[in-house]
């Protein structure tokens, strides 16, 4: 008999951190589950510690693969979970024990939800914060897609949340891609029609130096692609996001960071690198309204108008000339 729930875990360089994730999730008061652990090549004992735990546990598979990234890892355990709903662990968090409990109760007395979103808290050191939103439900594509991408205090992130399997027979995470969850996360919208929002449950999300998501990029060319994925992802999600003529302070801000980033990484890369993200960037070209009705301070308003008149060129080679002077 297939479970209801499959957990995909993918594992990477986390023997540290591997036994207080796998433990959380078999301590689960929910039970009725399958645990995927997809050993993605870890050079460390991380593969070992997944056989010892499937030995103990019949609900753990694992499979272990050469390394080729979170995505490769997450698509292996799509091919091969029976359950009827998914989620994902990153293999350096945690659950709370009635985490599923609470909310498959919830998913199994109204099966025309596709997506379940919970509380999770970002800790760091000692410090926790807790990001949550008032419970609702939100119909539609357009109503998902924008809480997601605009209203949503939890932003992009697939692993607080729980899918019905079917979602995923024609989406699989971008393989290669650092910024995955941006980009899945909007495909999802364009499916979906009913997602609840749950206060109940806690992921704990641990913001590591050397993370799943957080390690060092020290090669140029790792550098480099790290930072077209990041641009690649924002520009996906609000490209969609003025199709549907939403504009609001989160955009705006978020295009300001984005286009100081920018300028930064044009003077450090080729213009064959970056030129296609130049066109893209150009082409949102917000109106003078909305930049001066934004967030944004004085100063920071005066450069995205100056940038709108004078375009991003000029920018860039301010930006250089002053470094070189600085130098």
């Amino acid at each position: 008999m297939n479970p209801t729930l499959s957990i995909i875990v993918p594992v990477y360089k986390v023997e540290e951190y591997i036994h207080k994730c796998i433990s959380s999730i078999l301590d689960q008061t929910f039970t009725d589950f399958e645990l995927i652990l997809i050993n993605d090549g870890s050079p460390d004992n991380c593969g070992v510690i997944c056989d010892d735990y499937a030995k103990k546990d019949e609900r753990i598979i694992v499979i272990h693969q050469k390394n080729q990234g979170l995505s490769a890892a997450r698509n292996a355990g799509l091919d091969i979970a029976k359950g009827d709903y998914i989620t994902f662990v990153d293999s350096d968090d945690s659950i709370s024990e009635n985490t599923y409990l609470d909310n498959m109760e919830i998913l199994l007395n109204d099966k025309s939800i596709d997506v379940l979103e919970y509380p999770y808290q970002k800790v760091y050191n000692h410090e926790r914060e807790l990001i949550t939103d008032p419970t609702c439900h939100i119909y539609g594509e357009k109503a998902i897609f924008l809480y997601w991408a605009l209203y949503s205090n939890k932003t992009h992130v697939v692993w607080n949340k729980i899918y019905k399997k079917n979602i995923f027979i024609n989406i699989c995470f971008p393989h290669g891609k650092i910024y995955e969850d941006f980009f899945v996360l909007t495909d999802i919208s364009g499916i979906t029609s009913h997602i609840y929002v749950s206060e109940k449950g806690l992921y704990s999300y641990f913001i590591r130096i050397n993370s799943l998501s957080n390690e060092n990029l020290l090669d140029k060319k790792q550098a480099l692609k790290k930072q077209l994925d990041h641009y690649d992802s924002w520009l996906k999600t609000n490209e969609k996001i003025r199709k549907y003529n939403a504009f609001n302070n989160k955009l705006i801000l978020g295009y300001y960071s984005c286009i100081s980033t920018f300028i930064v990484t044009a003077i450090n890369f080729s213009d064959k690198d970056l030129s296609e993200y130049k066109h893209r960037f150009e082409k949102l070209n917000f109106k003078t309204f909305q930049i001066l009705h934004s967030r944004l301070n004085n100063m920071e308003k005066l450069k995205l108008i100056l940038i709108k008149i004078i375009g991003l060129s000029f920018f860039i080679n301010l930006k250089s000339l002053i470094d070189k002077n600085k130098s």
